[in-house]
């Protein structure tokens, strides 16, 4: 009996390792295409309100540009982003220098592309376990939303609004396809997983903003202590003497932030476990935090470690086809453009895709009209594959977090891996099936 009970702590032990499952969870073709869809349009969204272009820079960039920190051949900063994340105290002059220069960009462009570069980074970093830049990464990506609600707060809000409403959904199906994976080693398809997501679509879409609006609150009231406290001799009387509700206040906007910063990613896993609503995902991913807080840290260290790696070999492998592709059809093409005769043909229709930059450097080039319409078209399909790469890091975010939710919910409440919500109409396929088999 001391020897069942030591081997069963061993196992209980090592309920981590159902952390590398998550790849294999989230390769599967109907998350990745549910995290394609919900990109694909998130991104069209952004380039239509992208049309007006209100972002400042010092001159005429490229994409290369836009995922640095330096202008190329320059010493300056591209955008206003940069110089905000960089040198913020040179902000103000940097705006007043630059503001009447022509060359102006999308809010979406700059945001997206300098976020992409710093998680590129970021997950090359915590790959080799650097993390100090990781963590420097991950705090230029926080500073990246906070110059856009600052500065385009109407922008910011409403693409903030659009990304919530899109991936609530699409994150609710992959977080149900991976719990159906993980727990019953079922393979479900895009449209039942789609179908389950709508109908819980207003927990999935209130969850992760039940904290924000607490923390509003809070800070609202702050705020009227603040307000309060500009009264003319009575005002820092009365900020002293209720300096304890600030306090108060603080503590619990604290406890916010670390709450959700840990659960919402647990937020639809719970929903989607227990047929749960937005409170109860709140309840219950908070709670697991604060309740295993190492425990939930270190599954959720390793299971970004082991992203950040799977991430590199899924982008390996797109950098990999598209190099040796265009290394085949260098061989035989000779010829040079129509218009660039210093350049290859091969060259002006498709620039040399890198490893963090698959679309080439974007340096603008000379075509004729059907040079044109054939760099067009390459362009779109190397931005589905850098799309689908996006996608794999989405399927994989929410896999992980549907994973973390199962396994502090086994440890916690001592509830079996294998215990997810199944509605009425699988259970009635499942019974069918197995009288079938038994009839057989």
């Amino acid at each position: 009996m001391a020897e069942q009970k030591n081997l069963a702590q061993c196992c209980d032990g090592l309920l981590f390792l159902n952390i590398f499952k998550t790849f294999r969870t989230a390769i599967q073709p109907a998350r990745i295409l549910t995290a394609f869809f919900a990109l694909t349009l998130l991104f069209v969204a952004g380039w239509q309100m992208d049309f007006s272009k209100t972002v400042i820079v010092s001159g005429k960039v490229t994409r290369q540009d836009l995922g640095t920190s330096e202008l190329t051949g320059s010493l300056t900063w591209p955008t206003e982003l940069h110089c905000f994340v960089g040198a913020p105290e040179r902000f103000e002059g940097y705006i007043e220098r630059y503001k009447d220069k022509p060359y102006k960009q999308g809010v979406f462009k700059v945001w997206s592309s300098f976020c992409i570069a710093r998680l590129n980074r970021a997950a090359a970093s915590i790959a080799v376990l650097r993390f100090d830049n990781f963590v420097t990464s991950l705090s230029e990506c926080i500073l990246a939303a906070v110059w856009a609600l600052k500065y385009h707060t109407l922008y910011s809000i409403i693409l903030f609004v659009i990304a919530l409403i899109l991936f609530s959904a699409a994150g609710g199906a992959i977080c149900r396809g991976a719990a159906l994976q993980f727990s019953r080693d079922e393979r479900c398809g895009i449209t039942p997983c789609i179908k389950f997501a709508l109908k819980k679509f207003i927990s999935l879409f209130c969850a992760p903003l039940a904290p924000m609006i607490f923390i509003a609150v809070c800070g609202l009231v702050v705020l009227v202590f603040g307000l309060i406290a500009n009264i003319p001799w009575a005002g820092e009387i009365l900020l002293a003497i209720a300096f304890i509700f600030v306090l108060i206040a603080g503590l619990c906007m604290a406890l916010a932030i670390i709450g959700a910063a840990g659960g919402i990613n647990l937020m639809p896993s719970v929903i989607v476990y227990e047929n749960s609503d937005a409170f109860d995902a709140v309840n219950k991913s908070c709670s697991y935090v604060y309740t295993k807080p190492w425990r939930f840290s270190f599954y959720a260290l390793l299971a970004a470690v082991y992203g950040a790696v799977c991430y590199l070999f899924v982008r390996f492998f797109a950098f990999l086809m598209l190099a040796v592709s265009r290394l085949f059809l260098s061989i035989i093409i000779w010829t040079d453009g129509s218009k660039a005769e210093r350049l290859n043909k091969l060259d002006v229709i498709w620039p040399k895709p890198e490893f963090f930059n698959l679309l080439g450097d974007g340096l603008e080039i000379s075509r004729n009209l059907t040079e044109s319409f054939a760099a067009g078209v390459i362009y779109l399909f190397v931005l589905v594959v850098t799309g689908l790469i996006i996608a794999f890091v989405i399927s994989f975010y929410f896999s992980a977090g549907t994973i973390i939710y199962c396994l502090l919910r086994n440890k916690i409440d001592n509830t079996p891996l294998d215990n997810v919500f199944i509605e009425a109409e699988q259970t009635a396929q499942l019974e069918q099936a197995q009288s079938d088999e038994q009839s057989g």
